[in-house]
């Protein structure tokens, strides 16, 4: 087996190249039929498009080279129900035998509602982060009781096609607009027959957002989480909660899920974080995140892209955390390498030093 070798002064690290991807992501449109206030779509710098159902299809046939592969997200930054060929993707998906999710809104689902139970879609995630009509708008732009019925509707169609498939998850985005009402989402998900809700903090992608973050101290984050846990039993319901301080262990779920994202252009990103370009703050302080791929898959084989040397070692080196903990150093307010994702400070390319979705604050989908 061919091995790629990285020398760290007098030790050298060997790393078999294998294409041993386990999850990929794959953007099939970054547009949305909604504006939510928090979304990265609200600030980025890049332009809108949607891969054809012929690229689709294209990066299919190199997902074949990927024998570990089990799991097949359709999701990074947009709505995917909204692409023209959505159902076509499900079902080439699920045709070849790989677990099938996606992240949605929730608009949509009524009207897809039976073709994602015949071709047994395994888990979407739907973005519901208030019970309250009012809170909901506010944050997402539309009618949360539509929303509430369409996962009513999916529901229904489940029981009477006798089919336990979808599985649906919540996921809510936690900040001060919403924290008073978070208990009100247990009652939600047991209405909604939903059994599974994800807590992820709100990353910031402006100065006024980021007044809205509460792992700042703000809040009492383990008088919530227990008496949120409390209510576990009455609702049966799991709970995924993020961190809400800052912790020394600094995890990439994306390096180990064994998992890459391809934009909506063939571009592969490493995560979600480095997926576009954008302006983030971190505990207030402004950073811009520029977009960074390891190659195109319209270009090179995502095989070749995955085994290739510099994204060998950038997962090395995510996973055994060799890079500086820029979020609590020092010095981050007058160093030059806390302004953008470019470099940090040993050197690495891109930069993972301020990553808060590493540190668990933010969680991945």
């Amino acid at each position: 087996m061919e091995q790629i070798e990285l020398n760290y002064g007098d030790y050298k690290v060997v790393i078999p190249k294998k294409p041993d991807m386990e999850k990929v992501y794959i953007e099939i449109t970054n547009r949305c039929n909604l504006n939510c206030k928090m979304c990265f779509r609200r600030f980025w710098k890049d332009k809108l498009g949607e891969m054809s159902l012929e690229r689709f299809e294209a990066i299919f046939e190199q997902l074949k080279e990927f024998p570990n592969l089990k799991t097949v997200y359709l999701g990074g930054i947009g709505e995917p129900t909204i692409h023209p060929d959505f159902l076509k993707i499900v079902k080439i998906v699920k045709s070849r035998g790989y677990r099938l999710e996606f992240g949605s809104n929730g608009t949509m689902l009524a009207k897809i509602a039976d073709q994602l139970i015949e071709n047994q879609t395994d888990r979407i995630m739907v973005s519901i982060d208030a019970p309250d009509p009012a809170i909901y708008r506010d944050i997402r732009g539309t009618d949360f009781m539509s929303v509430e019925d369409n996962v009513l509707y999916l529901q229904k169609r489940k029981k009477e096609l006798g089919s336990d498939l979808p599985e649906i998850g919540i996921e809510v985005v936690v900040m001060k607009s919403n924290v008073h009402l978070l208990h009100g989402i247990l009652p939600l998900a047991h209405k909604l027959g939903i059994n599974y809700i994800l807590f992820s903090n709100l990353m910031p992608f402006s100065k006024s957002l980021s007044k809205e973050i509460v792992y700042n101290g703000s809040i009492d984050y383990e008088q919530l989480m227990d008496s949120l846990n409390a209510d576990i039993g009455k609702y049966k319901v799991k709970l995924i909660f993020p961190k809400f301080n800052l912790q020394t262990d600094r995890i990439c779920q994306f390096i180990e899920n064994k998992a890459a994202v391809i934009r909506w252009d063939g571009e592969v990103a490493p995560c979600y974080r480095f997926l576009h370009s954008y302006t983030e703050y971190i505990f207030g302080r402004e950073k811009e995140v520029i977009a960074h791929s390891f190659g195109n898959v319209f270009n090179t084989s995502l095989k070749e892209i995955w085994t290739s040397r510099d994204y060998a070692m950038f997962r090395y080196i995510v996973k055994n955390a060799i890079y500086p903990s820029c979020t609590d150093c020092s010095l981050r307010d007058a160093c030059d390498f806390t302004k953008d994702t470019q470099f940090d400070c040993w050197g690495n390319h891109p930069s993972c030093g301020d990553c808060l979705w590493a540190r668990g604050i933010i969680q991945c989908p």
